[in-house]
């Protein structure tokens, strides 16, 4: 049970390579790695460098959980080490690379509320506020929490029985405070992707079926002042996964994730439930870029069959799921000969969670303007101008940072799309549009 995350590493003197991987404390081992995806690991299935990360000596008392770690550095958090979740699910700390804990939280809750708390992500960023603040998914709560990191105080919960925010959903019911009742239950890799909004995979689920509603990849837009959320977006998989699954906004605004059926129907012509594990890729209306289905124990070809055990799936599942890529992209690169405006978007390698600091370097008629910039967190759009007086016929634009590099040639009759890196097409966040739903299933 390894859990992926691309790691960090861009404001220290590492590589980008690295993938962090976290363990369950019950498997054999150790309980982080890296693994190293530079050179022929990209490029083969026989190679896998995969080293043990030694964040604290194995006869401490701390404990860690496959569900989530995240690198952050001394200049991002004053802290140069790894953000976990503690083994039971009701814990984080904060490690530094010599294994001593440098920051630690424990929900004030902890033992008071009915059933467990269950974390299954965490993640230290700055708020729309530029605040420095962690963000909790709270599983069993159904809720996502909101820490300050200075003081390590709880600021509010978004959701389930406690929230302190009243949210209104896709179809425009709206959940008040004190209703006990919330428009997501049980989810997974709730994320703050910026700008007051949050990403999710809502199970549907409450702890028994049938489930409330279909799984769904969800994007909420968050009022901290007015104390109001509403969800902008969705995608239904069309099935129930009680347990699992993500879902990743990508710099062409497409959405990815991942899900499982909890009752396969081997039959289906609909890849989501007849197969026993899937990833998506959709567009901002829903439509389908790509699906990848997986078939794993083939308890019955014919027959539709449970594949659950109480909640966790039997055979493969995808926890899961990250985009990356192998340089920096850049999106939309246009050329104004009219008003001599050379503009640009661009968007680091992988989604991190702090702003990047890098340079661009722009040439147009001879005359070549370096200025320096910053990649915005969370794979929001970073745009980029410049005017020149005389643009001549074409213009180049590069951009790099510490690790990476990219650069595109314009004409002036021409306009250049996303660098050939980067999958999709579309610009904007899109996501204030309502998503195509799945389509009807027969077996209903």
């Amino acid at each position: 049970n390894l859990t992926t995350s691309p790691s960090p590493h861009h404001t220290t003197p590492r590589h980008t390579t690295p993938v962090l991987l976290a363990q369950n404390t019950d498997v054999e081992g150790d309980e982080f790695y890296t693994w190293d995806l530079s050179g022929d690991a990209l490029e083969s299935s026989s190679t896998a460098n995969v080293e043990p990360l030694p964040i604290w000596d194995a006869t401490d008392n701390a404990t860690g959980s496959s569900h989530d770690i995240q690198y952050v550095s001394t200049e991002e958090v004053g802290v140069d080490g790894y953000l976990v979740i503690n083994n039971n699910l009701d814990k984080l700390f904060l490690y530094n690379s010599n294994g001593t804990v440098k920051w630690e939280y424990t929900p004030s809750y902890i033992n008071d509320v009915d059933g467990e708390i269950h974390f299954n992500h965490a993640q230290i960023a700055y708020d729309k506020d530029g605040e420095l603040s962690v963000f909790v998914s709270v599983r069993d709560m159904s809720c996502i929490a909101k820490l300050n990191f200075t003081s390590g105080a709880e600021l509010w919960k978004l959701g389930g029985l406690y929230s302190d925010f009243n949210v209104t959903d896709l179809d425009g019911h709206r959940y008040v405070v004190g209703d006990g009742h919330g428009a997501f239950t049980h989810q997974h890799n709730a994320e703050y992707i910026g700008d007051g909004k949050f990403a999710l995979f809502d199970n549907g689920y409450n702890g028994s079926l049938p489930a409330v509603r279909d799984s769904r990849m969800v994007i909420m837009d968050v009022d901290e002042v007015n104390r109001e959320a509403t969800i902008t977006w969705e995608w239904q998989t069309g099935v129930h996964a009680l347990i699992f699954g993500d879902a990743d906004p990508l710099p062409t605004g497409n959405m990815v994730g991942t899900f499982w059926p909890a009752t396969v129907h081997p039959n289906s012509s609909d890849i989501r439930e007849s197969f026993e594990a899937s990833a998506v890729e959709v567009t901002h209306t829903g439509s389908t870029a790509w699906m990848l289905g997986v078939k794993g124990t083939g308890m019955s070809a014919d027959s539709a069959y449970d594949r659950y055990d109480q909640e966790a799936p039997v055979g493969w599942a995808f926890y899961s799921i990250e985009r990356f890529y192998t340089s920096l992209l850049i999106k939309g690169a246009t050329m104004d000969t009219s008003s001599g405006m050379v503009s640009f978007s661009v968007y680091n390698t992988y989604r991190q969670q702090f702003d990047l600091s890098a340079t661009a370097v722009i040439t147009c008629g001879g005359a070549t303007v370096t200025k320096p910039i910053m990649i915005a967190a969370h794979w929001q759009e970073t745009k980029v101008s410049q005017a020149f007086e005389d643009m001549g016929s074409s213009c180049e634009v590069s951009v790099s940072t510490q690790d990476h590099s990219v650069s595109a040639t314009l004409s002036s009759d021409t306009s250049s799309g996303p660098s050939p890196s980067a999958a999709g097409s579309g610009s904007g966040d899109g996501y204030g549009q309502q998503a195509e739903q799945a389509s009807p299933h027969t077996r209903r």
